[in-house]
């Protein structure tokens, strides 16, 4: 079976998955103070990242320990409060997901609450954060989830399967690595 080969282009698309995120925080109407932790959180960059660890629970490795080695943020990166970014490729960005919400488990109706807990656009936003990817491997990571949704019977966006009732973080896993396996 051939694939389909996407032309992408971040500076057209990009702006189409801020808007998504946008769309989905005012669907969800989060309450005050969690708008004021996730700004918080991005602006102080608490995000998980290489330079603080977290582990999936029984395992001694960190949940990026498949990834590409991180560079050295320069000083530029700490002023600015950025993580430099690390290529990877839609499949390797989809397998972070996979491992990050293992590591830190799944939500439903938030992008993350307070024990850590993320939905699958959360777990998008903390892989890009933590400085795996950028706007262009986000996107095709998404069209893959969407893609492998509708190869499952569930044509809807993600966002939207992802709040419905009966979804299970085993579903999470399950459409995130048959995305992964055809990206």
């Amino acid at each position: 079976m051939a694939t389909a080969v996407l032309d992408f282009d971040p500076d057209l698309y990009g702006p189409l998955l801020v808007r998504e995120i946008e769309a989905y925080l005012a669907s969800v109407a989060p309450e005050p103070a969690w708008r004021a932790r996730l700004r918080s959180a991005i602006a102080d960059a608490h995000l998980p990242s290489p330079a603080a660890p977290s582990t999936t629970v029984g395992s001694s490795e960190p949940w990026w320990h498949t990834a590409p080695a991180a560079p050295a943020r320069t000083l530029a990166d700490r002023i600015l409060r950025r993580q430099p970014a690390t290529q990877v490729t839609a499949r390797q960005h989809l397998q972070l997901m996979d491992r990050y919400i293992a590591a830190h488990g799944w939500t439903q109706h938030r992008l993350w609450d307070d024990e850590g807990r993320v939905c699958v656009l959360g777990a998008h936003v903390r892989v890009l954060a933590a400085g795996y990817g950028d706007a262009a491997t986000v996107w095709q990571a998404r069209l893959a989830i969407g893609n492998a949704l509708g190869r499952l019977g569930h044509p809807v966006p993600v966002d939207t399967w992802n709040d419905q009732p009966g979804i299970s973080q085993h579903d999470v896993h399950h459409v995130l690595r048959a995305a992964a396996a055809r990206t």
